[in-house]
């Protein structure tokens, strides 16, 4: 029996096992008050989009949905929708003067069922949402309003913005929506009729922003906050936040972006060279940086293995998948960055981006469709991963990142710790992207409670334990506190967590 599973079977034994392994490395690595990253952290969250056909959902799909979105627990969540889906009888009057043409709007349909559904579970778990139309034109596949050519600047896009959040708030009493979507992913212009951004240009997007702030604001909702940019790669991103910081800062709530990167950025530790420069650029352009404006991904996943056909991630269904995107949070928090937000919960929801029902797209943790396969319908590997980093990294937490090594240790060792909001629990997580195990001394500096017991995850080909109910639970348990020295062995290829309380 390998060495690494004798500590398994003996946790009192756990600092010899861990001497006798041979490890490629030791290091010490303490977090303390100087490594601290983010004095409040905002989160984890994923996408929990509108279900564009509940028929195709059963009673059972909905008991794993609500199962699965429970135990994630995450912190906030994105949720789009399309314009007309609930606004009806567009009447242009025949003229080009758009200030007098009328529409009614209509939430009593399968799409504003589904969404009061998921508003109500977000309300009853503190659960923030972002959420606006996933599409500029308002329909994914005609330029029925004829609002292509302005794109969000134009002036009946704020005022449906505006009404539409006025009914989900004011009147329904959603508070847990905080941000305003003002069009997903901007700066990805293509070709008219497509769900790319037709025609748009970042001053077109400028001035939507500051046409559905004075909208927004006219109803009272002047505690909705804008997504500033929600664009999509790191070079689109730059153009768009540094256009913000210069000319709109105030008028947003935040820096938004959506990052899918390949192996390559990731496995390199590049995502973390490209976030500081954002980061770094920013901070210098924006001083309401970090504190009345921070850092946000609203999307996030992988872009090896897509299938460009379906729109799908072959990999999806990897343990790797779930190693990668782990390295992806661990990064892009050291940079700096306040939350991110996973693409995507449920393949089920994908159908209303892919515009084809009979072919959602696979980005999912499982699938809620009722004709799935049993193996899709299954939760894949990356959702037990995310469950360790949305309860270890809660909204609220201190996050530090040690000092010593604020670069990565090496090119293929990562890692970083938090400390809850109430100081209650913490613990910290490291990643091993090498081919071999890796043992280090852990040290968390500020204080926590604890109960005297750590409870420690492995996530890794071979490595993930699940409980009767499907959902991750410690490989083993040890005494000791996240306050004094801890010897650990970091398997090659493998996300450690550890933690004062079982997550």
């Amino acid at each position: 029996m390998r060495c690494e599973r004798l500590r398994l079977l003996v946790p009192a034994l756990l600092a010899l096992s861990l001497s006798s392994c041979g490890s490629q490395d030791y290091s010490d690595i303490a977090f303390g008050e100087d490594d601290l990253v983010q004095s409040s952290f905002g989160g984890l969250g994923v996408e929990w989009g509108v279900y564009e056909d509940t028929d195709m959902l059963d009673e059972n799909s909905f008991k794993r949905i609500y199962a699965n979105i429970k135990e994630l627990a995450p912190a906030r969540i994105r949720c789009m929708f399309n314009y007309d889906s609930f606004v009806k009888d567009f009447d242009d009057k025949g003229d080009d003067d758009k200030t007098n043409d009328t529409w009614t709007y209509d939430f009593a349909n399968k799409w504003g069922d589904n969404l009061f559904e998921i508003l109500r579970y977000c309300q009853s778990h503190g659960i923030q949402v972002a959420t606006g139309a996933w599409n500029v034109i308002g329909d994914l596949r005609h330029d029925v309003w004829g609002m292509m050519d302005e794109c969000t600047a134009d002036l009946r896009w704020a005022k449906i913005s505006a009404d539409i959040f006025d009914y989900l708030i004011n009147v329904s009493g959603f508070t847990c929506i905080r941000w305003f979507v003002n069009g997903n992913e901007p700066n990805y212009t293509g070709s008219q009729g497509s769900s790319k951004n037709y025609n748009n240009t970042l001053d077109k997007w400028i001035a939507g922003v500051k046409n559905v702030r004075a909208a927004l604001d006219a109803k009272g909702l002047t505690e909705v906050g804008i997504i500033g940019g929600d664009t999509t790669g790191f070079d689109g991103t730059r153009e768009y936040w540094t256009g913000i910081a210069n000319r709109i800062s105030d008028k947003v709530a935040d820096y938004g972006a959506h990052f899918y990167l390949s192996n390559y950025y990731i496995d390199g530790g590049y995502v973390r060279e490209y976030a500081d420069e954002l980061v770094a650029a920013i901070r210098t352009l924006d001083k309401g940086y970090g504190t009345s404006r921070p850092l946000d991904v609203w999307e996030c996943g992988l872009l090896d293995g897509k299938v460009a056909s379906t729109d799908s991630n072959s990999l999806i269904k990897t343990v790797s998948y779930g190693v990668r995107m782990a390295d992806f949070t661990i990064q892009t928090m050291l940079s700096g960055f306040n939350s991110l937000t996973y693409w995507s919960f449920d393949d089920a929801q994908n159908m209303m981006y892919s515009g084809n029902a009979s072919t959602p797209k696979m980005w999912g943790m499982f699938s809620s469709l009722s004709s799935a396969t049993s193996y899709n319908q299954e939760l894949r590997p990356w959702y037990h991963s995310s469950c360790l980093l949305t309860h270890l990294f809660s909204s609220g937490s201190k996050i530090y990142g040690n000092a010593a090594n604020s670069r990565e240790i090496d090119d293929s060792f990562r890692c970083i710790a938090a400390v809850s909001k109430d100081g209650k629990s913490g613990g910290y997580c490291a990643i091993n992207r090498g081919t071999e195990a890796t043992t280090r001394r852990f040290l968390l500096g500020p204080a926590v409670e604890g109960s005297g017991k750590l409870y420690v995850y492995e996530f890794g080909e071979g490595l993930i334990k699940l409980g009767e109910d499907g959902f991750i639970e410690p490989n083993y348990e040890i005494e000791g506190s996240l306050n004094k020295w801890l010897s650990l062995s970091v398997p090659s290829n493998s996300l450690v967590v550890v933690s004062s309380e079982e997550l």
